[in-house]
């Protein structure tokens, strides 16, 4: 196999390895584990960055180099897929509080899926743990961050035939 086809390869597992991820986030919202259906939620976008990362080398739209410098990097994984939140909030008339207010869909943050897994000191030497810092709304936006991006790809590649990648997302 060569290197193009490699990449390939990482595109389909981790674009397979978000749609798991996703599933699972789910099944702990349901249950109402949100810091960490928060967590595996925002793991979900970054593999799909990830993934199309892997595409865009194997359609020759960036270099191989590029991808190895962003991949395991949480922060360019999330900045890379920016758009997803972006489309997200243009999708985000069905969400709505307790109040029947339209929800703010927040951007993805590294601080906060931290926040998602770690007990830790907050402002006042105040404990702040996953349970008092991530909440149902904090989860939900990120399952729909999620589930748009997704759509998009799918929508992009599947039902209109465009090549995989981001050249069609990238704003």
């Amino acid at each position: 196999m060569n290197e193009k086809e490699i990449f390939h390869v990482i595109y389909n597992a981790a674009h397979n390895n978000a749609i798991d991820l996703l599933k699972e986030s789910k099944i702990l919202f349901e249950a109402k584990h949100y810091p960490r259906s928060y967590f595996l939620a925002l793991t979900a976008l970054e593999e799909l960055s990830k993934s199309q990362m892997a595409a865009d080398v194997y359609t020759s739209y960036i270099k191989a180099d590029k991808f190895y410098k962003h991949y395991s990097k949480h922060n360019k994984k999330l900045n890379r897929i920016e758009w997803a939140h972006s489309d997200a909030i243009e999708f985000a008339y069905y969400l709505r509080d307790k109040y029947g207010e339209q929800i703010e869909i927040k951007k993805p943050s590294i601080k906060k899926r931290m926040q998602s897994l770690y007990v830790d000191i907050g402002e006042n030497e105040s404990l702040q743990t996953p349970n008092n810092t991530i909440n149902k709304q904090d989860a939900e936006e990120m399952i729909h961050i999620v589930m748009v991006a997704l759509q998009q790809i799918i929508t992009r590649t599947e039902y209109y035939g465009h090549q995989i990648g981001t050249k069609g997302f990238m704003k």
